[in-house]
């Protein structure tokens, strides 16, 4: 009896001890993935630029985003859009070796922790390797995808020494590497935040500017050529700006689409 009992108690334990594991490792890792989540593998890439300048040694961060990944949720649905996540992941932690880190940032986003690179070469080949895994179709409850990435890279401890730093302009390297055409990779550089730091202020101006009327209209004559006849007018929208004068709207444009501050701008250009 009092072996019975002895075994029961130790089944309890045990069970209690492995459910106390699953709930830690749920705290600390993303359920559809398996993968570090956000506050893991930051966890990880601040002991990985401890390491780096104790041992003056250089790490890099990738920060990860599948390209066009919304269209796949929008027309497929989002057991599918998780579906590929699932398999993204499992292809990005085959490219890394095991002294390295992988995270889900969260949505579409990934974190690479590349600790003790030695140089640029050695990150631009896992880089290229990443980009190369991806080229096979994924294969999802019969459906056949494609999927590339858009990478940005930031260098610690160069380019930072926290991680806060380091994903902010991993992001911002991330979203040049998009607008070089996706499926590549950059560097960050501290260009991107002079360029960040205007695209916050033009975002931040551009409601200003449309609730205090700074917006134009200049009209450009349409001409038929074989009578000389003008046939109409086409409307063209400039904003001179109070500080940086007249931008043109190949660079407020793209800037608007972003924040959603197209529609109210289309519908001003309508009405005036």
């Amino acid at each position: 009896k009092l072996l019975e009992i002895g075994s029961h108690l130790i089944g309890i334990v045990l069970a209690r001890q492995a459910s106390e594991a699953r709930i830690a490792y749920l705290a600390s890792h993303d359920a559809l993935t398996g993968l570090p989540n956000r506050a893991l593998v930051r966890d990880r890439l601040e002991q990985a630029i401890a390491h780096a300048q104790r041992e003056n040694l250089s790490g890099a961060l990738l920060f990860v985003d599948i390209d066009n990944f919304k269209l796949v949720n929008d027309t497929l649905g989002h057991p599918m859009g998780d579906a590929l996540l699932a398999q993204v992941a499992a292809r990005l932690d085959q490219c890394v070796r095991q002294v390295d880190s992988i995270g889900r940032l969260g949505g579409d986003e990934f974190l690479v922790v590349l600790p003790d690179t030695g140089d640029t070469d050695g990150i631009c080949a896992v880089a290229e390797k990443i980009a190369e895994a991806m080229q096979a179709p994924f294969q999802i409850d019969g459906h056949t995808l494609s999927a590339s990435l858009s990478l940005g890279i930031a260098v610690f401890p160069t380019d930072g020494d926290n991680p806060d730093t380091l994903i902010r302009k991993a992001d911002a390297a991330m979203y040049h590497a998009k607008d070089a055409g996706r499926n590549t990779y950059r560097f960050f550089t501290e260009r991107m935040n002079l360029d960040s730091a205007e695209h916050l202020k033009l975002r931040t101006d551009m409601r200003h500017a449309l609730e205090q009327g700074e917006f134009e209209l200049h009209y450009q004559p349409q001409i038929d050529l074989a009578s000389g006849a003008i046939v109409g007018v086409e409307a063209l929208i400039r904003w001179p700006h109070a500080e940086l004068g007249m931008i043109p709207p190949g660079r407020f444009i793209p800037i608007a689409e972003a924040c959603g501050a197209i529609v109210p701008i289309g519908e001003w250009v309508l009405q005036e």
